[in-house]
């Protein structure tokens, strides 16, 4: 049984800046520069004490690291550029400037690992800290830390120096150390859940005679990615079309002892968690099954829309879409494989997980 992709939170542009970069390397940063990058809620930049010439890492560095772990950690996460020289532009915005390259990137990100867990209380240990090399020469270029929210927040700087024993959060393009009475109101609650779908291949099947039909199960889950335990779970799928006459596509509800569910019109299916019903981290309960029966003409698009979460935390959306020339292309290659006996077990499920592709957002 296999999942499906996961939701794209607000918290995970840090995680996509990050991706970029390592994607891209120096051309990433280059464009930083040439478009005059600001600094922002999720993006810092800085320049090394010394370039990472020395034979360790630099006091004024180490500062820099604790307050950025602190800061992003305790807000919605972010990334650092080390070797980028960051300045006030035209309209005072804090905006990468030039390059200063980082001497030796990767035993510079040597010791920001060596350093993270001595920096904060608690430790972060999400950190990473990756090299970015020049393409003409390998001995310098530029380290990216990525910092992301933290579970275990809040996070005080322990390392001595400027910010010693201070909390900090990000704000705007800075890191600001915070009073006790603000960090009572965001962290001065119980663990929050994070729950989401997740999606499982059942296993196709090819029933009768040409036209052959070709029918595909996937199950309709939620799972909690977050440190608290969540309780009035929900699921609602919507389907606003199939792909044929000849199709049938439904939505089968799944075990009554732990949901509540109902249905309108054919077309419009919720479930409800009873209330006994609790989700802890990082366990799975599904809801749904969606059956789909493929049999031609494909005249129409697959189109369902769903929603998930819990009744204390914020709750996520997917879509699953599929245009009529992309769902005759899948049926005549699967058959054409059934019709050759090429068709493996393995290969039917590959081609499964291809069409319930999604879209998902917060």
């Amino acid at each position: 049984m296999k999942s499906g992709s996961w939701p794209k939170l607000s918290s995970q542009r840090a995680q996509e800046i990050f991706d970029r970069i390592l994607k891209h390397g120096e051309d990433a940063i280059n464009e930083f520069i040439a478009m005059r990058e600001n600094e922002s809620l999720f993006l810092d930049f800085k320049l090394s004490s010394d370039n990472g010439s020395g034979t360790s890492l630099h006091q004024n560095d180490r500062n820099h690291l604790a307050r950025a772990i602190s800061g992003f950690g305790n807000s919605e996460g972010g990334v650092l550029i080390w070797g980028v020289d960051c300045r006030k532009g035209k309209d005072q915005a804090d905006v990468a400037q030039c390059k200063s390259y980082i001497v030796d990137p990767r035993r510079f990100c040597s010791w920001l690992e060596n350093a993270v867990s001595g920096l904060t209380m608690p430790p972060h240990t999400q950190v990473e800290n990756k090299p970015i090399f020049l393409r003409d020469d390998t001995s310098k270029g530029f380290a990216v830390t990525y910092v992301p929210k933290s579970d275990y927040a809040p996070h005080q700087v322990i390392a001595s120096g400027k910010g010693q024993y201070h909390y900090y959060i990000r704000a705007g393009s800075t890191f600001s150390p915070t009073p006790h009475s603000v960090l009572a109101g965001m962290f001065g609650r119980r663990p929050q859940p994070s729950v989401f779908h997740l999606f499982a291949l059942g296993y196709p099947q090819i029933i009768g005679t040409e036209p052959l039909s070709i029918k595909l199960e996937l199950g309709l889950q939620v799972t909690n990615s977050g440190p608290g335990v969540a309780s009035d779970l929900f699921m609602t799928a919507k389907i606003y079309s199939k792909p044929g006459e000849n199709c049938e596509l439904g939505i089968l509800p799944q075990d009554q002892n732990i949901w509540t569910h109902w249905a309108a019109f054919g077309t419009y299916f919720t479930a409800m968690s009873k209330q006994e019903t609790r989700l802890p981290p990082d366990a799975i309960l599904q809801p749904f099954v969606l059956s789909l029966v493929l049999k031609p003409p494909f005249t129409k698009k697959v189109d369902i829309e769903g929603i998930c979460g819990c009744g204390n935390a914020p709750s996520f959306k997917f879509r699953i879409k599929k245009v009529a020339s992309e769902v005759h292309k899948y049926y005549f290659e699967i058959c054409t494989l059934h019709m050759k006996g090429l068709l493996t077990r393995e290969k039917m499920q590959e081609y499964q997980g291809t069409f319930w592709e999604t879209e998902d957002d917060q």
